[in-house]
């Protein structure tokens, strides 16, 4: 858990990127307001230069725009985009593209695809978890690669991957909620497709 620092200075000079930073690190329960407990977190930071601009994060940050760049090379390599299919799952409240990647080996016979299980896999659905990400890139490296592991279990089954089931408050920088300021991981039973419309999609997609 200790923070992460950026350097401006460092990154444009030395190529230098996110580092761990920080002492006297400390996370501890704070004072109450309106009974909510107040947790606080604490640390000490040395800045590299003077006349800088630096930031802080708690992990190594992973944006949408990351993701799409990402999934930018893997629908236009023509080995794995033969069985990695992209598409749009549904439209997020402000209109950002929620995506849906269906991984597993083509078969010719529609009854063999047919008796295969389904694993469903989704990250970020609270934005903050960024960590989250770099499992689910880890994973989607691997089981998109030519390891005899990963080509069998794209013969014995079909992937349903959400990659960002938030990326609205990755977007806007929240910790925890969507857009609209609720906790999706606390809406998964919600019958309110315009108001959840990540969550809902995601259901139907697993109901089928």
């Amino acid at each position: 858990m200790k923070p992460l620092l950026y350097s401006q200075r460092d990154a444009q000079t030395h190529g230098v990127g996110w580092r761990r930073e920080g002492a006297n690190i400390r996370y501890y329960r704070g004072s109450s307001e309106e009974g909510q407990a107040m947790y606080c977190l604490t640390w000490t930071a040395c800045f590299p230069h003077d006349h800088d601009t630096c930031y802080f994060a708690h992990f190594y940050p992973y944006t949408f725009s990351d993701l799409q760049r990402y999934l930018l090379v893997v629908a236009n390599d023509p080995v794995r985009s033969q069985y990695c299919k992209l598409r749009a799952l549904c439209s997020s409240l402000a209109g950002n593209t929620v995506y849906l990647l269906t991984i597993t080996s083509p078969s010719r016979n529609p009854a063999t695809t047919a008796a295969k299980k389904a694993v469903v896999l989704s990250a970020r659905v609270h934005p903050g978890e960024t960590n989250g990400s770099w499992v689910m890139r880890g994973f989607l490296d691997f089981i998109l690669s030519d390891s005899p592991d990963a080509q069998l279990l794209r013969e014995l089954f079909i992937f349903k991957v959400v990659p960002m089931l938030n990326p609205d408050g990755v977007i806007v920088g929240n910790y925890r909620c969507s857009l609209a300021g609720r906790d999706l991981n606390r809406n998964y039973r919600t019958v309110l497709k315009e108001s959840f419309p990540c969550i809902w999609h995601t259901r139907s997609m697993i109901k089928r």
